[in-house]
């Protein structure tokens, strides 16, 4: 699979579709699917994989979106497999990745529009953990759910996007700067820009909670504590130069 993918005979999503139902084999065995409609076939461990095997171009594209649109993935949620079946057809821009993307990297290519994919294929580099994943296999269904999660309502999608952007213009502006010293706040943000796919209006209040976070630290008082007026005017300004007008203001209206 990996040398057909390195030879170009497969794009990336045939790859990453492949690498999810080989993977899901090799983990479950014969329990590795069941079917949703009664019509259809139970799913067949060798058979799947010779059909697999034998499948190029279209056909095996074709191929891979039956099995994935309509057979379930024990221990697996439906929004993975419904995302490899979005990339199959071009409808998700999603980039496949070897290697673990940093933030900065995700979070500029979500302001793209599009999302990452990390398939890690080079043996034992595959079985071992993967940042909080116990390896490479559940990494890359992680992914594919927050693939799900960036794209697939549109107005949500075009939100996020819209904050994204607006983080990493005000990263490159340097208003982060001394934030980002923080190791717990560069921790947090970290995953407000790479991890955290949701509705706009809760990133910003996210954000907003960990530079409340921060301020307090700063000034050595307890959670509970009332900030300073210098320090709640500084939060202001920059969620303010954040929240920005015209399309980003009306999309939060419309989902608030």
């Amino acid at each position: 699979m990996v040398r057909r993918y390195r030879d170009g005979e497969i794009d990336g999503a045939a790859y990453a579709s492949l690498y999810f139902i080989y993977g899901q084999m090799a983990a479950h065995g014969r329990r590795f699917a069941s079917r949703r409609f009664r019509d259809d076939p139970r799913p067949d461990h060798e058979a799947w994989l010779a059909d697999l095997e034998r499948a190029a171009d279209e056909e095996l594209r074709a191929r891979l979106f039956h099995y994935l649109e309509r057979y379930h993935f024990l221990g697996v949620i439906p929004n993975a497999p419904a995302a490899l079946c979005a990339w199959l057809c071009g409808e998700w821009a999603l980039l496949l990745c070897d290697y673990i993307p940093d933030p900065e990297q995700v979070l500029r290519l979500q302001a793209e529009g599009r999302r990452p994919v990390t398939v890690l294929s080079d043996y034992p580099r595959l079985l071992q953990p993967v940042l909080k994943k116990p390896n490479a296999w559940a990494f890359m269904v992680h992914d594919l759910e927050h693939a799900y999660k960036y794209f697939h309502d549109p107005l949500l999608h075009a939100g996020q996007r819209e904050l994204f952007g607006r983080l990493e213009q005000a990263l490159a502006h340097g208003d982060f700067i001394s934030y980002l010293r923080d190791p717990v706040f560069a921790e947090k943000f970290a995953y407000l820009i790479s991890d955290m796919n949701t509705h706009m209006m809760h990133g910003l209040q996210y954000l907003r909670a960990i530079l409340i976070e921060y301020h307090l630290r700063a000034e050595g008082k307890r959670p509970r504590e009332r900030l300073s007026a210098p320090a709640s005017a500084a939060i202001a300004d920059l969620l303010s130069s954040l929240g920005g007008q015209g399309e980003f203001a009306a999309v939060a209206e419309r989902r608030a």
